[in-house]
């Protein structure tokens, strides 16, 4: 049997890769009841990693900010269900803004085998991932941020302004108990708020645990945002509160 504390470890490393976990889940998969891991889970949250929840708990972000290649592992199935709803609403030959993200990396990965589109991009991974695809893509230029895998600052700013895109599509860290998505960096919110600005329809990609995540910085008001797409496992009075907000699709 695991000793408690390599338990915790593995336990906070699968919060990490899922975004969330579930208490019976648990107590299957480590041999131990239902009380020893809400132990585990009550540890972690004092720890401040985790906000618990009914049944379980979900990873908590605030003014934490994961590397790209850690928050690209969370949740990926429910981004790639996320990036095919985005695809299925973009038209033929349009324009589009692709901002930084790990969701918003799965829908490059869809268009990365479609062509006709004009993609412009601040983000690193997105760009290398549609470089042989036959879209005609564009990278912003500007200062290399690592923790995003993006670029960032004033010449990328400069270069958005120059365009009025038909779409974007960005991510976001969380919006719990707030008036729109946000940020745990605000540079990246610096960049975010230029695309909304030359973008006709605007786009947030988040999965369902966002609903209960949040960081430091706003990116926008729901009222800038054309629609939310995020998941159906979403709490149905979290989808019904942000509905009065901005239009929700879910998958």
């Amino acid at each position: 049997m695991l000793l408690m504390e390599e338990r915790r470890e593995l336990i906070l490393e699968e919060l990490m890769k899922e975004g969330a976990v579930h208490v019976s889940k648990l107590a299957e998969k480590y041999s131990v009841t239902y009380e020893t891991v809400r132990k585990d889970l009550t540890y972690l949250e004092n720890k401040g990693l985790l906000v618990k929840s009914h049944g379980g708990a979900t990873l908590k972000q605030n003014a934490i900010e994961h590397s790209f290649q850690v928050r690209e592992k969370e949740n990926a199935q429910y981004k790639k269900m996320i990036a095919q709803k985005a695809l299925e609403i973009i038209p033929d030959n349009s324009s589009i803004i692709i901002g930084t993200g790990s969701t918003t990396l799965e829908l490059a990965q869809l268009l990365a085998s479609k062509s006709g589109y004009k993609i412009f991009t601040d983000s690193i991974p997105v760009a290398s991932l549609l470089i042989k695809s036959k879209n005609q893509v564009f990278l912003f230029g500007g200062e290399l941020r690592e923790r995003s895998s993006s670029v960032f600052g004033g010449w990328t700013v400069s270069q958005i302004n120059q365009i009025q895109v038909d779409l974007c599509f960005l991510g976001t860290d969380g919006f719990s108990n707030l008036d729109g998505p946000t940020s745990p960096s605000s540079s990246d919110v610096f960049v975010d708020q230029a695309i909304i600005n030359h973008s006709e329809k605007r786009y947030i990609l988040g999965d369902y645990t966002k609903f209960e995540r949040k960081s430091l910085y706003k990116i926008c008001d729901w009222s800038e945002i054309t629609a939310l797409i995020t998941n159906k496992e979403a709490e149905e009075s979290a989808l019904n509160k942000l509905s009065a907000s901005t239009k929700i699709i879910t998958c």
